[in-house]
């Protein structure tokens, strides 16, 4: 269900909250369903058990999950569209910090976005 890259510039807590994120959003993960418990999670992915409690921790302060002592995490109702807004937001934080670097304006990244959202698939 989720996959991490070692080699991404992100961390792996990061790529874990960034991908249940989008598995609610797109309806993967639904209100009420229990997520896998940390120790199960972490032994899939092959990694430390503290960087699945620390997406845990970031999902449940973001409201995205509840966890229940004893029981485990479970995903939040939590409304589609804001599940859909938190999806995108990230990312276009991280394009906004590359476009202020090279000094675009909002004006041409608005019209680049259009721009690539017409001429491609998206």
């Amino acid at each position: 269900m989720f996959t991490v890259d070692p080699k991404s510039p992100l961390p792996i807590y990061e790529q874990l909250v960034t991908q249940i994120i989008r598995s609610i959003a797109r309806g993967l993960l639904r209100s009420g369903e229990q997520m896998p418990s940390v120790r199960e999670l972490a032994g899939t992915l092959l990694v430390n058990p503290n960087t699945v409690s620390r997406a845990y921790q970031e999902l449940e302060s973001r409201n995205f999950i509840v966890t229940m002592r004893g029981k485990g995490s479970f995903i939040s109702d939590i409304p589609l569209s804001e599940v859909k807004q938190a999806a995108i937001q990230d990312p276009l934080i991280r394009l906004c910090s590359v476009a202020d670097e090279l000094s675009i304006s909002n004006e041409e990244l608005y019209q680049l976005i259009l721009h690539i959202r017409e001429d491609s698939s998206c």
